[in-house]
Order: structure tokens, then sequence, then C-alpha cells
């Protein structure tokens, strides 16, 4: 016989010793476990791990529970009699044989490890005084294979609260489908401490003892659990030779008798396990965890096709022409004399000038003009093309950020605010339009004065003067006069018209770039808001489950 006890697992555990190290690995279960709430995973797994290992640590921290643990007839109790020379757990050919388990404990740690054996509901004990093994209280569980079913019940009820496991099996069951289930798949990853004890050593040959147990060896290595790093210790023992036979196991025990080591190891390897199954259901294991659900450059494109579809509802050159239309609305009492004053009264009295120049107004009614179908198909697309690639445990979140009715109601809200978000829209002004308003104020007056006296120069001919015009030869005073009056306002009102126009156009081009900036950076943000929340999440428990594994080497 060999025995096969590497040193990788004493210095693993060495590191955990700290109290820093659980603390470290307990509190990135706690932020993965809020992570994972966020992302609408089922947590329950590991806040049960949590909620034991908090209680752990507030129980004895120099004593540890080991479990003996495997199928019928590979001999877990003739192990624990030949360990204490002498009977602590009935064996016979009765299967199964233990129907509760049976702890073997120190006399002198009796007192101490009580609510250890409480805690697990262990009310069978048997004392020893072995010194060396003080720190260490041994149960026989029940058979995992046993017809019972509440002797596999009470394995799985006692697994999660021991802090060590030997896993016993023996030459014709090591290999057989218990060894592949899913029973040892789930519990190795969550104890550091713990060993593979091939019993019944004594019906193999030596050579065949070793071929067996390299054999065991790699078993475990690539179809249980797939990592070296983390495969349990293999010993191989013959429980019928006694306290000789079971040696190696013994030196096993005594090589790893730092109980406050294996405690944290074993919370250690628990909070990890927890991690990582939260973070691998949610993508967020390793270097894919980095990888966004959607792409940067897929999601850019989605963003600029709805950021495009987004701004035709909205209608920018409508906005544009309302602005300057505003513009020449606002020019017109200031620089169009009393006569600008009365056709900007009929213009608003009418209701035209709220139809044709007024760009809040226009802006605010968008949703008159269209909806938010076509600017959230692309976002749509974007996310629906994400789901195959997607872990089955985010998809329906996933799912969810896509859903028309709520997708499309976000991107109109996100419209709304960025038009609220825009500077005062009222228009703009110029002390231009003031002197040219004094100016047609004064042509008006010399209009007037011109037909006044046109009229009196027909009714009562009075002499007046005359100026020779070319080719018109010579015309009254009045009418010349009448004559300027009218090309002056001509010429004003263009002039008005003209610099209006100019400020309304610059107005009206700031405001169509201001609209397009806010409106942009609002569809972004808004656009895969959803997705969002989801990769927040997703990149805290990656986070957390980097902290874990960092933790827990």
């Amino acid at each position: 016989m060999t025995t096969t006890i590497p040193g990788e697992r004493a210095r693993r555990l060495a590191v955990r010793r700290g109290a820093s190290g659980i603390d470290r690995c307990l509190g990135a279960l706690d932020d993965a476990i809020g992570a994972a709430r966020g992302l609408d995973l089922d947590a329950s797994g590991a806040e049960s791990v949590l909620a034991e290992a908090k209680e752990r640590l507030g129980l004895v921290s120099d004593a540890y529970v080991l479990a003996l643990v495997g199928g019928t007839g590979v001999g877990k109790s003739s192990l624990l009699n030949a360990l204490a020379g002498r009977t602590v757990s009935e064996a016979g050919a009765r299967r199964p044989t233990t129907g509760r388990p049976v702890a073997w404990v120190s006399t002198s740690a009796a007192p101490r490890v009580a609510p250890l054996l409480e805690r697990l509901g262990v009310g069978e004990r048997r004392l020893h005084d072995e010194e060396a093994l003080e720190g260490v209280v041994i149960l026989d569980l029940p058979d995992v294979d046993s017809l019972e079913p509440e002797h596999r019940a009470t394995v799985e009820q006692v697994l999660p609260r021991v802090d060590a496991v030997a896993w016993v099996t023996d030459p014709e069951k090591y290999a057989d489908a218990l060894l592949h289930d899913g029973f040892l798949r789930a519990w190795i990853p969550r104890l550091d401490r713990q060993v593979v004890v091939l019993n019944k050593s004594d019906r193999l040959a030596p050579d065949d003892a070793d071929r067996v147990q390299t054999h065991l060896g790699r078993v475990l290595a690539t179809e249980l659990v797939g990592s070296s790093s983390s495969r349990p210790d293999v010993v191989v023992v013959s429980a019928a030779g006694g306290r000789d036979g079971v040696a190696p196991f013994r030196a096993w025990l005594y090589e790893g008798i730092d109980a406050k080591a294996v405690v944290a190891g074993r919370l250690a390897a628990a909070t990890v396990d927890a991690v990582e199954t939260l973070a691998r259901g949610a993508g967020a294991w390793g270097e894919h965890g980095r990888r966004a659900l959607i792409e940067e450059p897929r999601r850019r494109r989605a963003i600029e096709s709805a950021v495009t579809e987004t701004l035709r509802v909205v209608d920018l050159r409508g906005a544009e022409r309302q602005a300057v239309a505003a513009t020449r609305a606002t020019a017109r009492p200031r620089g169009a004399g009393p006569l600008g004053w009365l056709t900007s009264f009929v213009y608003r009295a009418s209701g035209r000038e709220r139809r044709v120049a007024n760009p809040s107004e226009y802006l605010r009614g968008w949703r008159s003009r269209g909806s938010m179908t076509r600017p959230a198909a692309p976002v749509r697309e974007a996310v629906l093309e994400a789901l195959p690639a997607t872990p089955s445990a985010l998809r329906p979140a996933l799912a969810e950020a896509a859903e028309p009715g709520a997708l499309e109601g976000r991107l109109a809200g996100a419209v709304d605010r960025a038009i609220a978000a825009q500077p005062d829209l009222e228009p703009p002004t110029s002390r231009i339009w003031t002197l040219l308003g004094i100016g047609q104020t004064l042509n008006l007056a010399l209009i007037v004065f011109s037909v006044v006296w046109i009229v009196l120069w027909v009714l009562l001919r009075p002499p007046v003067g005359s100026i020779d015009v070319p080719i018109l030869g010579p015309i009254p005073v009045p009418f010349a006069l009448l004559a300027v009056g009218l090309i002056v306002g001509f010429v004003l009102a263009r002039l008005l018209g003209l610099h209006a126009g100019f400020i309304g156009r610059r107005w009206a081009r700031r405001l169509a770039a201001g609209l397009r900036t806010h409106v942009e950076s609002a569809i972004s943000d808004e656009a895969f808001a959803a997705v969002d929340r989801l990769e927040v999440a997703r990149r805290a428990l990656w986070v957390a489950a980097r902290e874990a594994e960092a933790a827990g080497r």
C-alpha cells in the first residue's frame, strides 16, 4: 500500500488561517448575493451558505467536524472502528447498518463540541482519549445510496454543516455511478479539507492497489472535478488490518489537525463555490465575464439608428421653421411700426402665430407626428440578437428589456426629457428692430401727411410746388412725398425681414443642434438602460467572484 498526502492542500489551508481571508470571502459572497438579486437569480442557496458560515464562525473554533461519507458496504463503520481500536459504530452484514449519525469525540473536548453536535442533530456519541485527535470530531453517516430515503436526506442535511469529509469507497465501487453522480459533484467544491479513502485494499495485490489508486486519482481529476488543483487527496487503507491498516488515514488526520485552518478553509471553499455558482449562472465567471451582453459596436449602431429615427419623429426641420417664424413674429411689433402692431394682434388673435411660430409648443407636440415604434426597432433587434448567447438564467430579464411597450415608453420619456432640458425657447431680439420701428413710425406719419395733403389738394386745389422727375416730368410735392414714404416703408420692411430672418435662422440652428445633442444623450442613456442595469449587476458579480477566488486561494 502507498499513501498520497500532497502538501498542496496544507499550503492552501495556511493561506486561509487568518480571519481576514474568510472575512473577504464572506464579504464577496454578500456582494454576490446582492448582485444576483439585481439579476433576478435564485440566490437562496448562496444565502444559506452565508447564514451557515456566520453561524459556524460563532461556534467552537478549536475543533472541527469530519464526516465519513460513502455507499453501502464500503466499510465506513469499520474504518472508524479500526481508527479507534474498538467498536464505535456497529458494522455487519445487514445493510444498511448505520441509520443515524454516530460521533467519535475526545473526552476532553466533548463539552466544548456539544454545540457543534447539537447543531448537526447528532445524539449518539462515542468518547475516546486520544490527545492527538482532540480537535477532530468524526461522524459516521448513513449510506448515501441506501434504499431508505431518510438516510440520504440525513447526509444531505448534515453535509453543509461539517468542516471536512472523508469519501469512503472500495475497489468494487470506486468507479461506479456513485462516484460520478451529482452528489459528489455538488459537494466536493464546497469542502477544502477532504480525502478519498480507498478501503479494503487487503483484497488487492500491492501493485493492483497502486494502479487502482492512480486510476482513482485520474477519475477525480478529469471526470469528477475536472481540476487537479481542487481534487481530494487519495489514501489507500484496509480497515480489516486494524489500526495499522488505517495508518495512512490517521496520518492524513494528523497532517490537518489545525482546526481553525480547517474551518476557515471549509468556509472559504463553500463561499467561493457559492459565488462561482451564481457567477457562472450569470455568465460572469472568468474572462468571459468581462464581455458585455451586447458588444459596444452593436450598441452604437443601434443607438445611432434609434437617434436618427427619433429626430425624424421630432422633426428638427419643422422646429427650425417655427423658430425662424417666431423670430419674425417677435420682430414685427418692434420694427414694423403701428401697422406691425396691428398685424401682430391679428396673427395672435387668429391663432396663426401659435400654429406656425411657436417652436416650444411644436416640439412638445412631437407625439402627434409619430410614435417610437421605428426608433425602438434597432434597439429591440440588438437585444434579441444577443439572447441566444446569453446565459439562460438571464434571458428572461434581457428579453424584458426588449419588450416593445416598455421600451417605447422609455424612449418617449427620454425625448420628453430632452425637450424639457432645452434652454428658454423665447426668440431672440435686436435693438436694430427698435430703430427700424421708429423709422417706420416716422415714415407712416409722412405717408399720412402726404395722403391728407393730396386729399386737400384734390378738393381745394391750393397751389403746390412740383418736382421734376426724369421721364415722368413734374410731379406735385404731395405725390412725391407719398412715393418716397412708400419706397422707404418697403425698404425698412425688407431690412426688418432680412435681419429677423438672419437672426432667426442662426437661433434655429443653435436650437436644432442643442436639441440633437440632448436627444442623442437621452436616447443613449435610455435605449439600453434596462440592459445596463443587468450589466452593472453582472459586473458586481464578476468583481465579487474575482475577490472570492483571490481570497480563497
